[in-house]
């Protein structure tokens, strides 16, 4: 029937392909691996979240920004219908409301900075005198008062 010798490369062959099937099914299936794919798939779903709640955001200041726009554009014209009318109906033709320019002021360069200035309030200090910020400003007339009403006086 079969020789030995066939027999044995047979069956040497088939344990062979056998380990080589095996080794890489568990490899396969192994649970390091199934975490690693699953890690990946969860990760990949976090960023498209991520990215969708960054898009949310976007459209929400868009329609925001918007709705901002439409609403001071509806105040300036009931601003103007106002100041319009009061023109009209007042009896001197003259009203306190000054119509607004319909459209949108654009900002040109820089804003203009004024240098700071101390505060109108500020008292400045006169050389050889105290400051008013000293704490025994204005302090020197009450001693004097004081020391010539406690003083005695001559008999």
């Amino acid at each position: 029937m079969y020789e030995t010798q066939t027999v044995a490369l047979i069956a040497f062959l088939s344990v062979i392909a056998g380990l080589i099937t095996g080794a890489w099914l568990i490899h396969k299936m192994s649970p390091s691996q199934q975490n690693r794919k699953a890690l990946e798939k969860h990760i990949q779903k976090l960023q498209r979240q991520q990215q969708d709640y960054q898009d949310q955001v976007n459209q929400h200041f868009n329609q925001t920004a918007d709705l901002l726009n439409q609403m001071t554009e509806s105040y300036r014209d009931v601003h103007n219908h106002l100041a319009k009318s009061a023109a009209a109906l007042t009896s001197h033709g003259i009203s306190p409301l000054q119509a607004l320019p319909e459209d949108r002021p654009v900002l040109q360069g820089e804003p203009h900075r004024t240098p700071a200035q101390q505060p109108l309030d500020y008292v400045p200090r006169s050389p050889g005198h105290k400051g008013a910020l000293d704490e025994d400003y204005g302090l020197e007339k009450d001693h004097k008062r004081e020391a010539e009403v406690t003083a005695p006086s001559g008999f």
